[in-house]
């Protein structure tokens, strides 16, 4: 049986499109199956029957996906900095994807005369491509903040050396620098300006940004902090150590790439040029013989 592809395709740029658009609304806060609850702000009634589709799928996703799964989720979530999206909803809403296409693929295949089957594979991509745009985001937001660690880290020491406290180091660090890595310092700022202990605002930022560099700095704070030391002092020699541990990641990548390089040029340089000058010996003992 012969079918026209086009409709497969059409239908699937559209199921994505309309997935990652959903996706986007809730990361942006214009609708959230707790924004009533939590914000008590009117929301749209096309949001209402989203929100309420959601709300009715939260018990499946208990029963479904075991405590761990919404840990590492809601983990994940923070690491990417979508705060509007809890995980019961993200879970959700890969439930919906996975269900929603190949149902809405049965009602198309019914009018374009398509076999149902094609749509039902399409569900496998319905559950994994929320979980590839949440890995995306965490990906990007921690690479950001990794970049911005050392740079962070010389500023903060110096501020601290010129006789600022830790709150106010990292309210003029926080602002200065903007960005993810700006938006976490200045959260832990205010965290401790309304009342937080230090020791939790720190380690929460470091719990929200999911970098082990910065995990390890918090570290070195938090213990500098208990012994009585200099702060100052113990974060510009951490930063220092993490300069050297870098300057030796990138000779150890440049070491590699000359090892990995070693076969390609046997292959495409040393071969092809063997064979060249071989052929002639070869022609001449092959006229011989």
């Amino acid at each position: 049986m012969t079918f026209n592809v086009m409709p497969i395709a059409i239908f699937v740029a559209m199921a994505v499109f309309l997935g990652f658009i959903g996706l986007n609304l809730k990361r942006r806060g214009k609708f959230s199956p707790t924004a009533k609850i939590v914000k008590q702000n009117p929301v749209a009634e096309s949001g209402k029957i989203v929100n309420q589709g959601l709300l009715s799928i939260l018990p499946v996703v208990m029963v479904v996906y075991p405590e761990d799964v919404r840990f590492q989720t809601e983990r994940k979530l923070k690491w990417g900095g979508i705060e509007s999206i809890t995980a019961g909803e993200f879970l959700a809403y890969k439930l919906t994807t996975a269900a929603g296409i190949p149902i809405a693929g049965a009602l198309a295949g019914a009018f374009l005369g398509i076999p149902y089957i094609w749509f039902l594979l399409l569900a496998g991509a319905g559950y994994l491509l929320p979980d590839m745009w949440l890995s995306s985001k965490v990906s990007a937001r921690q690479k950001q903040i990794r970049r911005d660690m050392m740079e962070f880290a010389t500023l903060f020491a110096v501020v601290l050396r010129a006789g600022g406290d830790l709150y106010g180091a990292l309210n003029r660090v926080g602002k200065w620098f903007g960005g993810e890595m700006g938006k976490e310092v200045m959260q832990a700022a205010h965290d401790i300006a309304t009342g937080k202990r230090r020791t939790e605002a720190l380690m929460d930022m470091a719990d929200r940004c999911g970098v082990d560099e910065l995990t390890q700095l918090v570290q070195v704070i938090l213990q500098a902090e208990r012994f009585g030391t200099k702060i100052a002092d113990a974060v510009q020699q951490h930063a220092a150590q993490v300069r050297i541990m870098r300057r030796y990641a990138a000779e150890k990548v440049a070491n590699e790439a000359a090892v990995k390089m070693t076969f390609p040029m046997l292959l495409f340089f040393i071969g092809p040029l063997m064979v060249l000058l071989a052929y002639p010996a070869f022609q001449q003992f092959g006229k011989i013989f």
